[in-house]
């Protein structure tokens, strides 16, 4: 499994699954990450990656990610992606909203060796924010906006 399109939907297919033990099978040992899954971890590489996913997982155990179209060329391979969860667990700017969401994003990814070395992920977390609540939809910050 060499081919960057494959690497890439076996990543989504672990994702879905909620088991990151395989992520070793697609994911380098040394990933760099680009987008707002990784968090910081002394040994950075897959052990922060998986650690991303794991919080990720947490604030929202019925993720999926859905592959709307995916392109590759050369080493990398590009999809837009739907994902869709509802946050039962705190994330990052707040506490469980109990709220669903339903979001876009991109995913870019460069495969060496069969596993992903270089992942850039980029979503549109204003959106998420906005429908879980955490953050005001953009007719209240307008109105708030003017009033102030």
């Amino acid at each position: 499994m060499t081919d960057p399109k494959t690497v890439l939907r076996r990543f989504v297919s672990i994702v879905n699954s909620h088991d990151l033990s395989e992520l070793d099978t697609v994911v380098a040992e040394d990933v760099t990450e680009a987008g707002p899954v990784v968090v910081d971890a002394p040994t950075g590489g897959l052990a922060a990656f998986r650690a991303g996913w794991t919080q990720m997982l947490t604030a929202f155990p019925d993720l999926r990610v859905d592959l709307d179209s995916v392109l590759a060329e050369g080493d990398r391979a590009a999809a837009t992606v739907t994902l869709t969860a509802t946050n039962t667990g705190y994330y990052r700017r707040g506490f469980a909203t109990g709220k669903s969401g339903t979001w876009r994003g991109f995913l870019l990814a460069r495969v060496t060796g069969g596993r992903i070395c270089d992942l850039d992920i980029q979503t549109d977390r204003l959106a998420l924010l906005q429908q879980l609540g955490i953050v005001g939809d953009d007719d209240e910050l307008a109105a708030a906006r003017q009033s102030g």
